[in-house]
């Protein structure tokens, strides 16, 4: 059975599908093939293959298995585990070098599969498609079309219909195998020796060869840890695939040289193969591996007899046991048969050393204590795989194989080096991923957002800032989290901080509003930069931050503007004399006029709003050094930008100003889709000068209900419900830079101020100093009004 482009064949000439498939190899080539197509059209053929409607030729346990195998977590762990968090993104290794390294497919890759595993091909092509290989595959002669079958379902259950132009099965004869290879960039083949080598005549020069031979496993026990219920599981793990997997014991190695006690051993073993060999259906041998397992039994038993060597065969219809009380290794003859053998542990080096290049697995059955230094002897002496013996045959997602990553072997490690001053602020020089289509889609509130429930995946909780009576909590897995700061230090890295040579301080606060300290602090970890973890003081003693600056030579500060500006207002002399302190990156709001002319006198020439985002939505945008305040990049990466109408799920027009909407594609944790922040900004149109392409957008004032008032942000709903009267918030800054909040209301200032004290965020950013308040008894007929609609605004926002 033929699959070319999509489509099944009873018979195709293959000349014809050769030339139609390299007809369109170069397109393919060119085209990445991204590792989540395939992992969704395995999710669907997974749900297929769950159907009651199929027709493929599987039994109840091999559907199960290609549905295990198609499992996306799976997939993802497998992917993460062998190739990495991110390998085709093309990134800097070192943020203070401008060379870069990912992991590329290796190109067209031809498989040539075994009879004996008739999943394996199947499994073999998903693997390669991962990796975003090209693939054709040579089943073998007994195949009878199972795997153009399953790979044909596979491409009927891609949306994206990506995936029929990467894979052919083309069972071709033996003599065609160098007309199917001989455009390959890697063939990979299973079989035994002599298969393999007249395969590998038969592939191009400088074609990787992919090989995957004949493996022997084995247990090694320890006498001690023979016990009934070990013995029973080592005669069910024989005979559960009769001994055709590489993961099959087939020797039985005791940590003794006493035959008193292999003899005991190979009795109890008899026994417990009379309990356990009916539990299994048996394969039967041809007559070919008949006489094989005949003629090794009837050699043991000739030594016996006539050179006198210790041994013994305990057979029965189906199985055998055979002893031989020497350290001459060599394969069973499968089909049950297992070798008895003496290797002491200190001779355990010596014995596997002629085995080492097909060692696999080993099954370790010793005492607790013993288990270390046994399975350092054995990986030292060429076993590639220690396991308990129940569970040889089982694996886990991203396991290496015959000590290798599979995935690295389908795949090509490469490197761009650029000289230092091209694209110095670059991380990658990946392109930009094509926007999302999420139209439809129900746009997400934050009570959407704070009352969904948490997956699986949830691992690590923020707290938000608390602009509600009750914080609400957002969660993101280790992997979210990582994701994301290595987005924040790309962005970073490219808004002007520079791990060759800043020295920085975190000033983000570590207490109630933890958040931040904490991203930062990781975020700093993978720039690799001398960092210093301060964090914002609770009281407005600056003193011993300041001393901190000037004795560890302090370049670069990161925090809030009301942290940095009261900083600088307080230590004013100490900092201008130092004038060592050059960056300052920002988060939040705006630095008004007043702090940033403070700053410059200061000596500091590089201020920005380095980062944009939010404990709920995560890292939203990043500053570069060619755009000024408040212009940030999407951080296209782990989100996707819509900019909708104000009054309606419309995309505004150009640069119309509108509702920023992110939905996040770096996060399984928690929901984040179409997720309203409450920001309005507009899209800045054309290049950027920095080089980057992602998405740029300035960012305006907030709407809706919430305002960011002394770093945080303040509830203007909350606010009233404390107050219980009108009232009237004027904002701007005071002479000595710090923002100034001025309530008007009817209520006397301590009254006012008795009710302003129950709301906790409020209170918190009035006393550590980042806000003053301001209390104005006032008539609500006072209150300042809009000159042209004649309405009294609850908000009169003045600051710059």
């Amino acid at each position: 059975m033929y699959l070319i482009n999509g489509q099944q064949h009873d018979a195709y000439n293959v000349d014809s599908a050769l030339e139609s498939l390299e007809a369109d190899l170069a397109q393919h080539l060119s085209t990445p093939l991204h590792s989540e197509t395939v992992i969704n059209a395995a999710l669907h053929f997974a749900q297929y293959l769950r159907s009651a409607d199929t027709t493929l030729p599987l039994d109840t346990e091999q559907r199960q298995a290609l549905i295990d195998f198609c499992d996306p977590q799976a997939l993802r762990r497998k992917l993460q585990r062998e190739l990495g968090a991110q390998p085709g993104s093309l990134r800097r290794f070192d943020y203070r070098q401008a060379r870069f390294e990912c992991w590329s497919p290796l190109g067209l890759v031809v498989h040539i599969t075994p009879a004996n595993a008739p999943l394996l091909a199947f499994c073999a092509v998903l693997e390669s498609l991962l990796a975003g290989n090209v693939n054709w595959l040579r089943p073998s002669s007994s195949d009878q079309g199972l795997t153009a079958g399953l790979l044909g379902a596979l491409l009927q259950c891609d949306p994206s219909a990506q995936l029929a132009g990467y894979v052919a099965v083309l069972p071709v004869s033996t003599a065609q195998i160098a007309r199917l290879c001989k455009r390959a960039n890697g063939v990979a083949a299973w079989g035994g020796e002599a298969a393999l080598q007249a395969i590998r005549q038969q592939i191009p020069a400088g074609c990787r060869w992919i090989d995957w031979g004949h493996r022997i496993s084995f247990v090694y026990l320890t006498p001690d840890a023979a016990t009934p219920q070990a013995l029973d599981a080592v005669a069910d793990e024989v005979c559960r695939l009769d001994q055709q997997a590489c993961s099959s014991p087939q020797w039985l190695l005791v940590d003794s040289d006493a035959p008193e006690i292999l003899h005991d051993i190979g009795e109890r073993l008899t026994a417990a193969f009379e309990r356990r060999a009916r539990q299994w259906p048996a394969l039967l041998p041809t007559a070919q591996e008949a006489s094989q397992i005949t003629t090794h039994t009837q050699m043991t038993r000739l030594a016996m007899s006539f050179a006198e060597q210790t041994g013994h065969v305990w057979s029965a219809p189906g199985w055998r046991v055979i002893w031989a009380h020497n350290r001459q290794l060599m394969p069973s003859p499968l089909f049950r048969s297992v070798l008895l053998h003496p290797v002491p542990r200190a001779l355990i080096t010596d014995t596997l050393s002629p085995w080492r290049n097909v060692l696999q697995s080993c099954a370790l059955l010793c005492d607790a204590a013993q288990t270390g230094e046994l399975a350092r002897t054995l990986i030292g002496a060429g076993v590639t795989r220690i396991a308990p013996i129940n569970s040889i045959h089982d694996g886990y997602d991203g396991e290496p194989h015959d000590g290798v990553y599979a995935l690295q072997r389908l795949s090509r490690r490469v490197s761009v080096s650029l000289p230092a001053d091209v694209l110095p602020n670059h991380a990658t020089l990946d392109c930009a991923p094509l926007p999302a289509s999420l139209s439809g889609q129900p746009i997400m509130d934050k009570t959407a957002f704070v009352t969904q429930p948490y997956n699986a995946s949830a691992q690590l909780y923020f707290r938000s800032g608390g602009s509600s009576g009750t914080p609400a909590l957002s969660a993101y897995s280790y992997g979210d989290f990582d994701r994301q700061m290595r987005a924040t230090a790309d962005g970073l890295f490219a808004a002007g901080l520079d791990p060759a040579q800043d020295r920085v301080m975190n000033l983000f606060f570590c207490g109630g509003l933890y958040g931040g300290f904490f991203s930062f602090a990781k975020v700093l970890e993978l720039l690799d930069i001398t960092h210093l973890p301060m964090g914002a003081p609770a009281d407005e003693d600056y003193r011993e931050i300041a001393e901190l600056i000037v004795s560890q030579r302090v370049t670069t500060l990161i925090g809030m503007p009301s942290t940095v500006h009261r900083l600088f207002l307080n230590e004013r002399q100490r900092l201008q004399a130092y004038g060592g302190i050059d960056k300052v990156f920002l988060g939040g709001e705006h630095l008004s006029a007043n702090s940033r002319e403070l700053l410059h006198s200061c000596g500091v020439s590089n201020i920005r709003s380095a980062i944009y985002g939010s404990v709920d939505a995560g890292p939203l945008g990043h500053a570069c050094q060619a755009t000024g305040d408040g212009v940030f990049h999407l951080m296209s990466d782990t989100q996707h930008l819509e900019i909708v109408a104000l009054d309606a799920d419309e995309p505004v027009v150009g640069n119309q100003v509108g509702r920023l909407l992110f939905t996040s594609i770096a996060r399984e944790a928690q929901n984040v889709q179409r997720y309203e922040v409450g920001d309005t900004g507009r899209w800045i149109s054309g290049p950027c000068a920095c080089g980057l392409t992602s998405p740029r957008f300035e960012l305006l004032q907030r709407h809706g209900k919430l305002i960011r008032i002394g770093t945080d942000f303040i509830s203007l709903s909350e606010l009233a419900e404390h107050l219980q009267v009108p009232f009237q918030l004027l904002l701007d800054h005071a002479p000595d830079g710090l923002e100034r909040m001025c309530l008007r209301s009817e209520l006397e200032a301590a009254d006012a101020q008795l009710r302003l004290s129950r709301y906790p965020t409020l209170t918190t950013v009035i006393e550590t100093g980042l806000l003053h308040l301001e209390v104005e008894v006032c008539a609500v007929e006072h209150f300042t009004r809009n000159r042209h609609s004649g309405k009294t605004p609850t908000l009169i926002d003045s600051r710059t």
